[in-house]
């Protein structure tokens, strides 16, 4: 890697430090401006495109990657990018042109050896998320102590209506899983180009929590395993292949949610629905996408979470041609070596404010669109309830006695068993099931 250092002064935290500019010339005449932080002895670069700005006509089209309109060309990399749009209005700093990574190192780390890299993708429900919290800040000089320095990665992806638009029609116009296929796309990028600063294509490992976490176990399903070797590792924390339904694009909630979004939108009555909410403003877009969750009854009552958007399983798909316990129960993902782990109360965050058995066993059969169970089989709750007993000392959080938290009284018996539908039971079928086929799993 060739850095052309420049005086400069840069601001961190409102604290002025002194900084240097570095220049990474890349592939095909393309340059890199980026930051050295000698407060944080780090270089960073920022806001670096990976593909083009899926507006316009890209709206709702799959990731094209980014070319420069003419070489040499000099991408500024000294300022984070905007966010993807979000399905609340807490993070203001959001565009479409939101395709974007970042990349981190510890300055002269590498003694000109190539690191390993880590390429984090962040979690929020397929319809919250960004970078910001996930700079890799601390991870570094950690991993540098431990004398295994690492390249730090993050990546945007597209979210809620931009990212996994819901419906049949959709579908009909090849618009699944584009949040997914923004991440490959990004870690196509990277294993082109991360040599450049510093890092080593052949020891990349993508990590995620939550939505994150499972989104890494479907990039290890891309193409039926056959990834490419653009990473070999993968970490799941808190999420696992079948840890969220993928319900058809047909499904009665993401149906709904289509006919809400055409009607917010004032694209109902046009002759093409799908076409019309392509080039619909953005600002009655993303009104709608934040809507969709809060608006209609139909997508919050019982604390369950939605399903409207996120990954959907369509035939043919390069993700999800189908379920996700049957990709993996068929062997057709990548067998890199895996992470997979969970929390021991993850259900507590999940679970509804229930005082009765009753209670529970409407909970969990509610089949009201958009929620995340649904179970029609009441003999299976009831056999499912035979395990999980009426004591709050057996339920989650777990080793807390008779306390409650100031919850109804079979709060923790839910939570329990929450914990192991969405959690639980998927990180351990992932995990038996690979090492059964010679992965090497922790």
């Amino acid at each position: 890697m060739r850095l052309l250092v420049l005086q400069s002064l840069f601001s961190l935290a409102c604290t002025p430090v002194i900084a240097t500019s570095l220049v990474v010339e890349g592939a095909n005449g393309v340059s890199y401006i980026g930051v050295r932080d000698d407060g944080l002895n780090q270089d960073i670069f920022q806001g670096i495109p990976f593909a083009k700005p899926p507006v316009g006509s890209l709206r709702f089209n799959p990731p094209v990657a980014w070319a420069p309109s003419a070489t040499p060309a000099t991408i500024n990399a000294t300022t984070l990018g905007p966010s993807c749009y979000q399905g609340t209005s807490s993070i203001t700093s959001v565009s479409e042109d939101c395709l974007t990574l970042n990349i981190r190192r510890v300055s002269n780390s590498n003694d000109g050896k190539l690191l390993p890299v880590m390429v984090w993708i962040y979690g929020g429900g397929f319809y919250n998320g960004d970078v910001t919290g996930y700079t890799g800040r601390l991870l570094l000089p950690k991993a540098a102590s431990l004398g295994n320095p690492i390249v730090y990665v993050s990546l945007n992806y597209r979210l809620g209506v931009f990212g996994f638009p819901p419906g049949q029609e959709s579908v009909n116009a090849g618009a699944q899983n584009l949040g997914l296929k923004d991440q490959r796309m990004a870690l196509e990028w990277v294993h082109n180009n991360i040599a450049y600063f510093g890092g080593d294509p052949n020891k990349v490992t993508i990590f995620g929590e939550s939505a994150g976490a499972i989104s890494v176990a479907y990039q290890t399903m891309y193409n039926g395993g056959n990834i490419d070797n653009v990473f070999q590792g993968a970490i799941m924390q808190s999420g696992s292949p079948s840890s969220r339904n993928t319900p058809a694009p047909s499904n009665a909630a993401r149906e709904l949610a289509y006919n809400f979004l055409i009607n917010a939108t004032e694209c109902a009555n046009t002759s093409n629905t799908f076409e019309c909410l392509r080039s619909a403003p953005i600002e009655k877009l993303s009104q709608a996408n934040r809507d969709v969750l809060t608006v209609p009854s139909e997508f919050r009552s019982l604390d369950q979470g939605p399903v409207v958007f996120g990954p959907t399983v369509v035939p043919g798909d390069s993700f999800l041609p189908a379920k996700p316990a049957d990709i993996i129960h068929s062997g057709k993902f990548a067998k890199v070596p895996i992470i997979n782990g969970v929390q021991l109360d993850e259900g507590t965050v999940f679970a509804g404010n229930v005082s009765t058995t009753q209670d529970i066993v409407d909970w969990l059969t509610s089949t009201r669109p958009g929620l995340t169970f649904g179970i029609t089989d009441k003999a299976t709750v009831q056999e499912l309830l035979s395990y999980y007993p009426d004591d709050p000392t057996a339920g989650s959080p777990y080793g807390s006695g008779t306390e409650l938290f100031g919850r109804p009284a079979q709060y923790k018996r839910l939570s329990s068993i929450v914990g192991d539908l969405l959690f639980q039971s998927s990180h351990r079928d992932h995990l038996r099931t690979a090492t059964n086929l010679g992965v090497n799993t922790w």
